[in-house]
């Protein structure tokens, strides 16, 4: 049995592509993005493809496909579900709670006995957006060594992460790599999480709080110290760091070391 849920004005734009349903997505011949990853039978892979616009123009999407490749959920803990069935809810859960993250155009399994089956997932790309410790954002290339830039980067890096975790939910692989951002016209850096097959509600706020900036805060090696306050504070809200900031600051320097 196949499950689709398509927005309106996309189901359209496939159609005019010649792609109305799962299986002409599945069927779909496209190069892989990235080599497939496989593993316990199953394999699931992406490629970029190009839509054509019914009033004109192109829009690039990533289409993911996999088979048999799940993982195990409380509700489903012996069959599992499609890692991209996870992925899609955590993506529509966010952009629910105002998380920037990727728009999606398409989602479709199709069950099959006692395995997770097949998947399709479809999402706009981002086109000129890049991870936040890499290219344009490099700690040492020509735009971050303007500290107005860093600072910008940072704080809509902390507003971003911040607002996830109001709503208690946890990242769960907070990674730079993870993490992608385009500089604005007007100065201003744009953020997107993606990756999302590890996030989950986290019903202790502080512990999806602890989790995601410790992993954040070791993995984002060219950060300076100086970095790394500027956005402590800015998660926080504030100018100096209270009884309650120095304590985390202190926690992950700790963990950092």
């Amino acid at each position: 049995m196949i499950e689709e849920t398509v927005d309106p004005y996309w189901r359209q734009v496939l159609a005019f592509n010649r792609l109305p349903d799962f299986t002409a997505l599945w069927d779909l011949r496209a190069d892989w993005f990235e080599p497939p990853n496989e593993r316990r039978g199953g394999w699931s892979g992406v490629a970029k493809i190009a839509l054509e616009l019914p009033e004109g123009g192109t829009v690039n999407a990533f289409l993911k496909r996999q088979e048999n490749h799940g993982c195990r959920t409380w509700r489903h803990p012996l069959r599992g579900v499609p890692t991209f069935a996870r992925e899609f809810a955590n993506i529509i859960r966010l952009r629910a709670c105002g998380v920037p993250t990727l728009e999606p155009l398409y989602f479709g399994m199709d069950k099959k006995g006692s395995m997770p089956g097949r998947a399709v997932l479809l999402t706009r790309s981002l086109e000129g957006y890049e991870p936040i410790g890499s290219g344009t954002f490099a700690p040492d290339g020509a735009w971050s060594r303007h500290w107005a830039n860093r600072c910008a980067l940072l704080t809509a890096l902390a507003g971003v992460i911040r607002r996830m975790h109001d709503h208690r939910l946890q990242h769960g692989c907070l990674y730079p790599k993870h993490v992608l951002a385009r500089v604005e016209q007007d100065g201003g850096v744009d953020i997107r999480l993606i990756d999302l097959e590890k996030l989950r509600r986290q019903p202790w706020g502080a512990l999806a709080s602890m989790h995601d900036l410790d992993a954040l805060n070791r993995h984002a090696r060219g950060w300076s110290r100086t970095d790394r306050l500027h956005f402590l504070l800015a998660y926080l809200g504030e100018k100096r760091l209270s009884g309650r900031g120095r304590s985390l600051w202190h926690r992950l320097a700790r963990r950092f070391r």
